[in-house]
């Protein structure tokens, strides 16, 4: 993703200034709407007051008509009663927008929609979660991004509103004669002032941007560490290994307020210049229709309704400088929301669509498939041919690092083959549609994840779920004895850290859950890869062995570094340095003394008669 510290063209900023308003739009719809009208609201209310209080003095100092002042009451009493009640209205509905905690939950809620959506080798780049993390920590730590469109739309609508609404009941005043060239010196310093305050905005923008650019990777460490000191695990860590003084210093580091103070003093010099400025103008213009209504050249109520007005205007001239000036130095920040929303597609979907599981049996082919991660020099595996039929159980087997997980998620398309291809059923993969193919197969990866919600909802993988079968497939797991022990069974909340009385389940357990939900997917085919990588190898094989007897007649993969755990299975693919060495029985690969499942073999067989001693 882009750095942001390129600068940004005019055109740039601008397009991404409309992004941002899109992107509220589209996650919060009736958000923009209700803010511009309560704005206008705002703007209008006080002014509204000011040209009937005008119109009324008028008239007291002149025909004193009492039904005119009647009338003019009665709409000044009404209009504002009817804006005031409106008001309160929109503020009710949009209270909840003005909290952190929503704009917070609305960040991350259209940060996972689109991690959820876009491909998974994105998943897995460092460049993305950097600028994930970043994001997070200028929309948390700082309010820039998107959150600061949220907090301060309204307020520039307001002084937009403020502004024309001000030139509307300017249009009368007159200010000739006499009067003419004061009021001109008086438009030229506002409009001088205006041209500098746009400049000090400029350069604070630059300094802005420097400082939160340069402090971006110390307050992504901090905020890492922020959430580091509250897990137990990490709590033992710090006292075991007395790291005190680090976390200290980390924390110190990162959020240091000191960096901070620059761009104060910019913001502090170009607010105290704009206020000056504004406070000269208005006291100007004041004084000029003073004069004017000491002379009788100007009626008393239109003394107030312009002087009033000309307050409202500088007022709102400068709020639009201050806001746009923040809103338009806040493009920088949008523009990492703006790639991660727009990541291109880099796995190639078809619309061919898969035949039904329901009395069909898949073969999936190999052909000379190699793979590179992205960004990546070496291959991660190399010239892959191997079948997998129809029932067929299927162990796959070697170090780690040989290439069995870049196996399984090629096979799962994860990620496509950097050359080569695989055949679903003698048809290249990519010509299937993709959530029809994906969803051939039920997966459990070791870093499976558990989920602090109710124990149905992690077997299901979703909110509602089949009660009976979701029991089943726990009992299926090796979970029965657990699940009888909880009093809530399916709605039991997982994890005392988000429900007091929530359960908390050991790595074995969590590990039944996860199998749970493979076997509740009932998917045609199924992967366990390495799932059970903490358990001891009798207590793996026995895992291995009993899913085996519980998914039938599926097609299986069965991954593991430990050879013993998968005697049972048809055959054995044997991986090593990113390549497909050797294929056969457990019988037959043993027999090539050669060989290298031989080799483990031995090497683990031995390990474990040294234990045995």
């Amino acid at each position: 993703m882009t750095d942001e510290r390129v600068e940004l063209t005019f055109k740039e900023k601008l397009s991404l200034f409309g992004y941002g308003y899109r992107l509220v739009q589209s996650s919060t719809p009736t958000f923009l709407p209700f803010s511009l009208i309560r704005a206008l609201i705002t703007s209008a209310q006080p002014l509204l007051v000011l040209f009937f209080s005008a119109r009324i003095l008028t008239e007291l100092d002149g025909a004193k008509e009492t039904r005119a002042i009647v009338t003019y009451v009665c709409l000044t009493v009404g209009l504002t009663f009817i804006l005031l009640a409106l008001k309160a209205i929109l503020t009710r509905e949009l209270e909840s927008y003005s909290s952190w905690q929503f704009l917070h939950a609305n960040l991350l809620r259209i940060e996972a929609e689109q991690f959820t959506k876009m491909d998974f080798a994105y998943a897995e780049d460092a460049k993305i979660s950097e600028a994930l993390a970043r994001m997070d920590v200028h929309a948390m730590g700082n309010g820039l991004g998107l959150m600061d469109v949220y907090y301060h739309t309204e307020r520039l609508a307001e002084s937009v509103f403020s502004l024309v609404l001000a030139i509307v009941l300017l249009t009368g005043l007159s200010m000739g004669g006499v009067y003419g060239i004061p009021a001109l010196a008086l438009c030229a310093l506002f409009i001088l002032s205006l041209f500098v305050s746009m400049l000090l905005n400029k350069r604070e923008g630059v300094l802005m941007e420097r400082i939160y650019v340069e402090s971006s990777k110390a307050n992504t460490i901090g905020a890492f560490y922020q959430g580091y000191i509250g897990p137990d695990e990490a709590a033992k860590d710090v006292r075991l290994y007395d790291q005190k003084a680090a976390l200290r210093k980390i924390l110190r580091e990162s959020f240091n307020a000191a960096v901070w103070i620059p761009i104060q003093f910019a913001m502090s010099h170009r607010q105290g210049f704009t206020l000056g400025i504004l406070a000269v103008v208005s006291g100007g213009f004041y004084m000029l229709n003073g004069y004017g209504a000491l002379e009788g050249d100007i009626p008393v109520g239109s003394i107030i309704q312009n002087v009033g007005a000309v307050l409202a205007l500088a007022g709102a001239i400068g709020a639009i400088l201050s806001t746009f000036g923040r809103l338009w130095n806040n493009t920088a920040f949008l523009r990492p929301m703006r790639e991660f929303m727009t990541l291109p597609d880099m796995l190639v979907k078809g619309n061919k669509p898969v035949a039904d599981a329901e009395g069909h049996d898949y073969e999936i082919e190999f052909c000379n498939v190699s793979f590179k991660y992205p960004g990546a020099d070496v291959y991660a595996l190399r010239n892959l041919n191997l079948k997998l039929s129809p029932g067929e159980r299927l162990a796959v087997v070697g170090l780690n690092g040989s290439g069995k997980t870049t196996m399984v998620k090629l096979l799962c398309r994860l990620y496509d083959p950097t050359e080569g291809d695989i055949l679903l059923d003698g048809v290249n993969i990519k010509e299937y549609d993709y959530e029809q193919y994906i969803a051939l197969f039920s997966v459990v990866f070791q870093d499976y994840a558990i989920f602090p919600i109710w124990l149905g909802q992690n077997v299901a993988a979703r909110e509602m779920y089949d009660a009976g079968k979701a029991e089943e497939c726990l009992v299926g797991a090796g979970f029965s004895e657990r699940l009888d022990s909880m009093p809530d069974r399916l709605d039991t909340v997982l994890f005392k850290e988000f429900d007091e009385d929530g359960a908390q389940i050991s790595g074995g357990e969590a590990q039944k859950i996860a199998l749970a939900r493979a076997l509740y997917k009932n998917a045609p085919v199924v992967v366990l890869d390495e799932p059970t990588a903490a358990l001891d190898p009798i207590a793996e094989y026995e895992v291995y062995t009993t899913f085996d007897k519980t998914i039938g007649g599926k097609t299986a993969v069965f991954i593991s570094h430990r050879l013993s755990s998968c005697r049972f299975c048809h055959r054995v693919a044997v991986f090593d340095g990113g390549s497909l060495v050797q294929v056969g029985s457990h019988e037959k690969l043993l027999e090539d003394t050669a060989g290298r499942y031989h080799e483990l073999w031995e090497a683990q067989a031995s390990h474990y008669r040294e234990e045995g001693e």
